[in-house]
This record gives structure tokens, sequence and C-alpha cells, in this order.
């Protein structure tokens, strides 16, 4: 008999801060709250912009992808990078999402354009209004304890703790964090599809007691 499948709808938002840039998790959140479906659809069109200017700086360097090709790769899906490197490798001027990253739209690749992300405060308050639970993802990326004191001062709520390749000197530090801070402690495969290079989907395994603990456990 398979087992029972539980859906908690959440979401995850880049945000910038004063010292560094991250990505929070929102969970439990209701999908319907109009003020962050508000937000949300001016973020997607700032990422629209942003596509059409990185088109067009690839234009410049004699790279010419149409818009609405990659519109139409990324379906349902909000617009991003990934879409187009999956032109570019459509079109054949890459091989793959990770040589178009390599080549032309990584941080230092000659046709990047800089995104917009609300604040760190802006998207934790974001999250509560709607219900949901604030979580930092991947901490492991960014997180050291000035950073995290700044975050929950702005109101965090949980801290990711329990993800892909993380060793396990590590994963104690950011238990230990979550209990000095009182944070709740989640855990995520940050698998976003195929072709993305990430890990696979339900690679990781929360501690049963965790996600007992959680309040939206229980959604």
């Amino acid at each position: 008999m398979p087992a029972e499948l539980r859906l908690i709808p959440g979401i995850e938002m880049s945000a910038t801060g004063e010292s560094s840039s991250c990505h929070i998790l929102g969970y439990g959140i209701n999908i319907h709250h109009q003020p962050l479906q508000k937000k949300l659809h001016e973020f997607r069109q700032t990422r629209i912009a942003r596509m059409q200017a990185i088109i067009e700086r690839l234009k410049s360097l004699g790279v010419v992808i149409s818009f609405e090709r990659v519109q139409a790769l990324a379906g349902k899906a909000t617009i991003g990078r990934p879409h187009l490197a999956d032109a570019l490798v459509e079109q054949k001027i890459v091989r793959s999402r990770k040589e178009a990253f390599q080549r032309y739209l990584s941080h230092n690749g000659p046709a990047y354009v800089e995104g917009y992300a609300p604040s760190s405060k802006e998207v934790i308050t974001l999250i509560h209004e709607a219900g949901g639970v604030s979580v930092l993802a991947h901490p492991a990326f960014y997180c050291n304890e000035d950073y995290l004191k700044q975050l929950v001062h702005e109101g965090l709520m949980g801290l990711e703790v329990y993800y892909p390749d993380v060793s396990r000197a590590l994963r104690e530090r950011f238990l230990t964090l979550a209990k000095q801070f009182q944070l709740l402690v989640t855990g995520g495969s940050d698998y976003h599809g195929p072709r993305t290079g990430r890990s696979e989907l339900a690679c990781i395994t929360v501690p049963e007691e965790i996600l007992q603990q959680a309040p939206f456990s229980r959604v």
C-alpha cells in the first residue's frame, strides 16, 4: 500500500539583506492571500523585464533568442535564466544548461543582468501575513551567526537543517543555532525539476519528531 502523502502549500523567495542575499521558504501559506498574490505578480513582472534585458544583451553579443520562445519553454512557471538556457540549447548555441550559464548567464557572464529581490524583512512579513512559517533555506551557502541573528530579529521562524551535501558537523552546528535562536527545524531536497543539476526529489529524510513539531505539519 502506498505511503500517505501530505501536501503543504509553500513558496521559495529570493531576498536581499544588509550583508547578504538569501532564499526564504514559506510553509503553510494561504495561496489565495491577495496581498501576497499582488506582490508575486509584481515580482514576476520584474523577472520578465530582466529576461528581456538579458536577451537584448545577448543580441549585442551576436546571439539572437526570441523572448516568445523562452516564454513558451517556461510554460506556466515563473520565467528565469534556466528557460533561456534551454532556448540556447535548443538553438544549438550551447550543449547544456551548464554551458549556457558558464558562457553567458552566470553572475560574471557577459549577458548577466542583475535581478531585483525584495528585502528579507519584506519577504518574511509577506509570508507571515499569508499565514505561513518563514524558514531560511540551505543556510550552508550564506549563514553565519550574525546574519541569522538579523533574520531572527526580522521575524524568521525556522532553519532548514536537513539538506543535501551538508556534513554531519555542519548539520550539528545548524541544530545548535536553531536551538539557540528558538527556531523550527526543517529539511528539504531543494529539487527544482529535471535538468537543473539539483539533488533528487525526496533524497532527504527529516526525522518524524521534527515534522510533528512543525505547525504546518497539520495543514
